[in-house]
């Protein structure tokens, strides 16, 4: 009787287990429900924390402290304190997909030629950065700046 007694409590135990289990399941309700990614922004001052050229840092070669550049809510950009940059002066940007963007497009003040750069857009360490790759000119020279958002 022992043994009937035993396998009454364990059916009944995996039984309610087994209903926890089910029952404890939520479906995801998809339906009518629109996700989208959001637009990304890079609005804001940025300055260089990084540079590389040809894969090789140059970061304490050079004194980047002072380039900052802006890119301004209405898709203008200026560029302070320039140092060897997909443009020289000061003009639009533009994204090439605001939800995921790969690519930012620089046009010069002037100009009709738009140039465009590789962009990444990491979160590292809690704290946006961009990273920007282009070729300025000499076409075997590939520059790798990473920038990261000033409050100034």
């Amino acid at each position: 009787m022992m043994k009937k007694s035993k396998y009454i409590l364990r059916f009944l135990f995996l039984s309610a287990v087994m209903a926890f289990v089910i029952g404890g399941c939520d479906v995801l309700d998809t339906e009518d429900k629109e996700y989208v990614e959001s637009e990304k922004t890079i609005a804001g001052n940025w300055k260089i924390i990084e540079a590389y050229r040809n894969d090789v840092e140059i970061t304490d070669l050079m004194d980047f402290s002072q380039f900052r550049v802006s890119f301004n809510a209405d898709n203008s950009y200026t560029i302070e304190n320039y140092l060897p940059f997909i443009v020289s002066d000061n003009g639009s940007w533009d994204l090439d997909d605001p939800q995921y963007p790969f690519k930012i497009l620089f046009t010069v003040d002037g100009e009709a030629e738009t140039l465009i750069s590789d962009l990444n857009f990491p979160i590292v360490d809690g704290t946006r950065q961009i990273g920007l790759t282009f070729s300025p000119g000499c076409h075997s020279n590939q520059y790798t700046y990473i920038l990261e958002e000033v409050s100034n």
